[in-house]
């Protein structure tokens, strides 16, 4: 998986980058995403799991925590709202094929994060975390 991480990162300056591959639409991220669940990636390894529901709703969980909430637009990202916690989380996502890359903020400054398709369902169900 380090491998494929690594491989993910173009050779190209990222400024020539972001124009060749602009950010997924919302409905093309719906479209993605619906009814999906993708372990999320970072430098590190795999940290969360996330499920996408109908009406653009969303399970996160991790090892601390397990949110409900909702995604929306906004502007080239798209936006995470979370029960229970105030900050909005927006992404630029990217297709990959078969998997997505994504940018905080859109800043591609920063280090990606990298979805991959999964086969469970996450629920908040019973869940007592780490």
């Amino acid at each position: 998986m380090m491998l494929r991480f690594a491989l993910a990162f173009a050779v190209l300056p990222s400024a020539v980058m972001a124009q060749a591959d602009p950010p997924l639409s919302a409905s093309d991220f719906e479209a993605f995403v619906q009814g999906r669940t993708f372990d999320t990636h970072d430098q590190t390894g795999r940290y969360g799991v996330e499920t996408f529901l109908p009406g653009r709703r969303a399970i996160w969980r991790d090892a601390e925590q397990c949110l409900e909430g909702t995604w929306r637009p906004q502007g080239d990202q798209i936006c995470f709202d979370y029960q229970g916690d105030p900050t909005p989380y927006c992404w630029t996502y990217h297709d990959r094929g078969d998997w997505l890359m994504a940018w905080l903020d859109g800043d591609r400054g920063t280090d990606p994060i990298l979805l991959y398709p999964a086969d469970e369902v996450v629920t908040c169900e019973g869940y007592f975390g780490v």
